[in-house]
């Protein structure tokens, strides 16, 4: 009989876990607005309760949520490297219009007020060959402040000779990348 009772509790227990995932199955279904059981009476504590801060934003500790850091981190690194390149490459310029004669106006393109400036057809020309998205990473850049031009979106040809403007200095950017990509580069080093 003692055999029986410890069949019937092993069943008994496999009916419990079943049960429970089917009903955290129907609970995550019910929150869903894509699927068939979606009802009006949610369980989850988000559903109509969003602040304007978290709009749009995936849940707290998500795989979602983790995936966009990375995403952000790696849109930042590819951003400071092109602002290295327009800080490189204007550093050229700044070097060859020094060298040039003084006396002499007609060399000279700009005033140089120490600012480093890159035109749009060069940066193309050569930012292409590292990454096709050079405009956008342009209008990033424009947004976060670190870089200036004036039309508001950039077309090659046409922009060829629209200048591009360094407003931060490169230490300073490389410096908030740096702090804004520690914590995933921290969880990149504990997957490894």
């Amino acid at each position: 009989m003692s055999e029986s009772l410890s069949v019937f509790d092993k069943l008994s227990d496999k009916v419990s876990k079943f049960n429970q995932q089917i009903n955290k199955h129907l609970e995550t279904q019910s929150v869903n607005p894509f699927s068939g059981s979606f009802g009006d009476r949610s369980t989850s504590p988000r559903y109509g309760k969003f602040t304007k801060e978290e709009y749009g934003k995936p849940i707290a500790g998500s795989e979602t949520e983790r995936r966009g850091i990375k995403a952000k981190a790696h849109l930042l690194r590819e951003m400071l490297d092109l602002c290295v390149i327009i800080h490189d490459l204007g550093e050229y310029h700044a070097k060859h219009r020094a060298k040039d004669d003084p006396e002499d106006d007609k060399d000279k393109e700009l005033d140089d007020d120490g600012t480093i400036m890159v035109t749009f057809g060069e940066l193309f020309n050569l930012y292409t060959k590292i990454s096709d998205k050079v405009v956008g990473l342009l209008m990033a850049a424009k947004k976060k402040g670190w870089v200036y031009f004036e039309p508001e979106i950039l077309f090659q040809r046409r922009d060829d000779d629209v200048l591009i403007a360094l407003l931060k200095p490169i230490s300073e950017i490389k410096k908030y990348v740096d702090d804004e990509t520690k914590p995933v580069q921290k969880e990149i080093l504990m997957e490894s």
